[in-house]
């Protein structure tokens, strides 16, 4: 999945920082208590634990080598026992930023759920979108897309399979360039074939999806060879910029407020899909929007 380099969706070190800092806090303290009690029957605990291993909290935390007799003073004290403790555990500070990270990606995507209801008329809003819309269609699939994306080419095939078994979808395109000046130009080329043969967009993506080539010239390029006119296109181009470029912001505004920060992203229903699925799955989200009718 190709992923938004951008501010706005570079996730926060606050939370995995603080996470750290707590487990800190947590070991001087137990180190204070071990320091002023001087207990002996800790001692004998890990001496028969032959100081392999510190059960702490059932993490498998291991011991720092400090005597545990030795009482915590002052700031020095606790930095040394801190830079002990995470040398002898670094996998524990790393699992702790891993989980803070997880549990911040579930609440983004519980958000984005949120904003894919208050959204719904921009989402499935196909006024500035192409899209294929077959007779008949009961259900909508948004794509968020990227034509130099990898995995948005391996989405397409398998989109491709989903359209040939189900003659009841329809998909809304959404451009979404994230991967730099070539995405950018090949949307802007998209969006003008759009404006010029709307009833020819899917043909031109399918082509532009198959081929490796990047920027203007290759999206041109596939204009030609579905028998468009590129002069036209060209023109659209020039004397549409600002309403072309719109249309991009307008799309990397709402697929950031729910909750898209890289492509492929979907939307069936009232579900983000964020990266490719395969054929059964998606099948099985088409099955639930239906049935949920």
């Amino acid at each position: 999945m190709s992923f938004v380099n951008k501010n706005l969706g570079k996730p926060s070190l606050v939370k995995p920082i603080a996470s750290v800092i707590a487990v800190l806090l947590l070991v001087g303290g137990i180190y204070t208590f071990f320091g002023s009690k001087k207990s002996e029957s800790v001692k004998e605990e890990v001496k028969k634990e032959d100081s392999s291993e510190l059960d702490i909290m059932g993490g498998g935390v291991k011991p720092s080598g400090l005597d545990l007799d030795e009482r915590v003073k002052n700031v020095e004290d606790v930095e040394k026992v801190v830079a002990k403790w995470i040398e002898a555990n670094p996998h524990i500070v790393i699992q702790s930023v891993n989980n803070m990270q997880k549990k911040a990606a579930e609440d983004r995507l519980k958000n984005s759920q949120k904003n894919i209801v208050t959204k719904k008329d921009e989402i499935f809003n196909d006024a500035t979108s192409a899209n294929y819309s077959p007779e008949g269609y009961d259900v909508e699939l948004v794509e968020f897309f990227d034509y130099a994306c990898g995995y948005c080419k391996k989405a397409q095939a398998t989109v491709d399979e989903l359209l040939k078994s189900d003659k009841k979808i329809k998909i809304i395109y959404k451009e979404f360039p994230i991967l730099g000046q070539p995405s950018l130009e090949m949307s802007q080329v998209s969006i003008a074939v759009n404006m010029a043969y709307p009833e020819s967009y899917k043909k031109f993506h399918d082509a532009l999806m198959k081929t490796n080539e990047r920027g203007k010239a290759a999206a041109l390029k596939a204009v030609k060879s579905v028998g468009l006119n590129s002069a036209k296109v060209e023109e659209i181009l020039k004397n549409q910029k600002d309403k072309i470029d719109s249309v991009i912001q307008a799309n990397l505004a709402l697929g950031n407020s729910v909750g898209i920060n890289g492509t492929p992203g979907f939307i069936i229903g009232e579900e983000l899909i964020p990266g490719a699925l395969d054929l059964p799955s998606l099948k099985q989200k088409v099955s639930a929007v239906r049935a949920s009718k």
